[in-house]
């Protein structure tokens, strides 16, 4: 019996390693279609930009390079590296790697603040949601989760992780993976990684109408938007959120904040607008690494329906309204200072 179970685990041993080899050869981002055409892009530049902007739609929709470089006088060359869902763990799986892959000439990088995603058990099994854990992203992961009394996200991220560790699900798809991608509205029209909704709502005109649809609902009732403020300045009188900053969260943030410093990059963390829920993991950070832009008292206007796309986004003349105070907060604070 024990030379039994003795062979047995030789063979799962055997395998596992086998199966940790199949996606070794593959980019760190590949199963992020998103961040596949826009690192295709930044690898094809060279690295050539010295400030990158790394989080979801709320950065991709929002954050517009050439604007913010032309308020910069010159001083930064920027790449918006967001796409859709792109949230902790899988931002920072992506960062620790890029960091360490990014040219010398990095000089900052913007990463939207968050905390580790709720993962739904109908996404465990996604390509998406396992693609980037490895055992330190998972642990980040569990234990904030763990900490924060959310069982079932713990419970799920641990599926996915072991179905990651065993390639469930996974083989065809690092198969046919070829570092090529469909994907050239992750780019955005000027190539710089920004892509507006408003914008790409007017390219695809009337043969989408997922984008029609996500104006016309929330023009149709705009009191979604009104709540979510109402939300956000009842966080700020209290000066914390209702769920407190989880210590493997805030311990994996500072893990990024020291291993950019030893690059000499300047990891910045964002707080986005019309995002409540954050402040008591934006209290934890060092007051030097972030910029608060969510304060609905310091920027009502972030909050006004004029700028708005759907209740999460701006449109194109919010999301210039957003980079231009972006860039006043920088010269404010950081003042691209030579390093």
């Amino acid at each position: 019996m024990r030379k039994f179970i003795l062979k047995i685990l030789l063979f799962a041993a055997l395998l596992w390693g086998a199966l940790s080899l199949t996606d070794r050869h593959l980019p760190y981002y590949w199963g992020n279609e998103g961040l596949v055409s826009k690192m295709n892009k930044v690898i094809a530049d060279d690295y050539a930009y010295n400030t990158y902007f790394v989080g979801s739609s709320r950065m991709y929709r929002h954050i517009q390079p050439s604007l913010f470089d032309s308020l910069n006088n010159g001083k930064t060359r920027s790449f918006n590296l967001s796409y859709s869902g792109t949230k902790p763990p899988e931002t920072y799986h992506f960062l620790k790697h890029f960091i360490e892959e990014c040219s010398n000439d990095t000089k900052y990088i913007f990463l939207e603040l968050s905390v580790i995603s709720d993962l739904a058990e109908v996404n465990r099994n996604s390509l998406r949601a396992k693609y980037c854990l490895d055992f330190p992203t998972y642990k980040t992961a569990f234990m904030s989760c763990l900490q924060n009394k959310r069982y079932e996200a713990a419970w799920n991220y641990t599926i996915s992780y072991l179905s990651q560790v065993w390639k469930m699900g996974m083989l065809e798809s690092i198969r046919k993976f070829d570092g090529k991608t469909n994907y050239p509205q992750a780019l955005g029209p000027q190539g710089d990684g920004y892509y507006g909704l408003e914008e790409e709502k007017a390219d695809v005109g009337t043969t989408d109408s997922t984008f029609i649809k996500r104006l016309d609902n929330f023009f149709a009732d705009t009191t979604t938007l009104t709540k979510r403020y109402e939300a956000t300045i009842k966080e700020y009188k209290k000066n914390k959120s209702f769920r407190p900053a989880a210590p493997a969260n805030v311990a994996q943030i500072n893990r990024l904040i020291r291993q950019a410093e030893r690059k000499g990059i300047y990891l910045i963390l964002l707080s986005q607008p019309r995002n409540p829920g954050l402040l008591s993991v934006y209290n934890a950070i060092p007051d030097t690494h972030k910029i608060d832009m969510c304060d609905p008292i310091k920027y009502p206007e972030f909050y006004r329906a004029k700028y708005t796309f759907d209740v999460g986004h701006f449109n194109s003349e919010g999301a210039e309204l957003f980079t231009r105070a972006l860039a006043e907060n920088v010269a404010r604070h950081f003042q691209f200072a030579p390093r």
